[in-house]
């Protein structure tokens, strides 16, 4: 009998990306909880964006630097330039890129951290770099890239909010009510990190090494973390975390 049945697993995707590990769990006997802690929204001033996406498209740049699948997604429309080679951080991001533009990324580092791009992307001098990003995304890819001798232009493909989920996982932490929490963005650890003390989360079970690394930042503790960014290896994590203890709950 697997291990998860009976937990109670908050999954903290936007809507639209828990569905099938959703379904998953509840066939294992899980009872999963959407709780999506993150949304997204376009930026307040659209303009500089569109004047990006305008030169991305006449060719104005030597990579395009993907970090998300939201940003794939805002992007979606453009017509990606066969000489514009496309750098992308994870294995789903990866995969976006194959499905929206048909193109396979030229870089996909295997550690999914955007610190590993410069490494990878080869001689960036004096080459044109840009990166679309989250309005919250750190400053750190962009100073690394330039570190390395690209001119790059960052610019905010979107704005992350508050999910829909927040108020209704701050609830049922309070009563205890969660034994374990999916965590599949550095963005969603930090709208769970003011809903609950550390020591009293539930375990934490991150989707790859990003997202565990912000935990690690605001001093969460993580019980897992998958060793793909897929449905399968997040159940895989989740079992490591209850099965040990052969133990399932009433």
């Amino acid at each position: 009998m697997s291990g998860l049945v009976g937990r109670r697993i908050a999954i903290t995707r936007p809507p639209g990306r828990s569905d099938t590990l959703a379904e998953r769990l509840r066939s294992l006997g899980a009872l999963p909880l959407l709780t999506p802690l993150i949304a997204y929204a376009p930026p307040a001033d659209q303009y500089p964006l569109q004047q990006a996406i305008a030169r991305l498209a006449a060719g104005a740049y030597h990579w395009l630097v993907v970090t998300s699948r939201q940003t794939v997604q805002v992007l979606a429309e453009v017509v990606i330039p066969a000489a514009t080679a496309i750098a992308a951080v994870g294995k789903a991001t990866a995969a976006d890129c194959r499905r929206v533009w048909g193109r396979e990324p030229a870089v996909v580092p295997e550690l999914e951290l955007g610190a590993a791009l410069p490494a990878a992307m080869g001689n960036l001098a004096g080459k044109q770099v840009l990166l679309p990003c989250a309005d919250i995304a750190p400053p750190t890819l962009a100073e690394a890239l330039r570190a390395a001798g690209a001119d790059v232009e960052r610019v905010t493909a979107y704005c992350t909010v508050a999910g829909a989920g927040v108020d209704e996982l701050r609830s049922a932490l309070q009563v205890q009510a969660i034994d374990a929490i999916v965590l599949a963005s550095g963005s969603a650890v930090r709208q769970l990190q003011p809903l609950c003390p550390p020591d009293r989360l539930p375990p934490l079970i991150c989707i790859g090494p990003s997202t565990a690394a912000v935990c690690a930042e605001l001093g969460m503790s993580v019980a897992a973390i998958a060793d793909r960014p897929h449905d399968d290896a997040l159940i895989a994590a989740l079992e490591q975390v209850f099965i040990p203890n052969c133990e399932t709950k009433e």
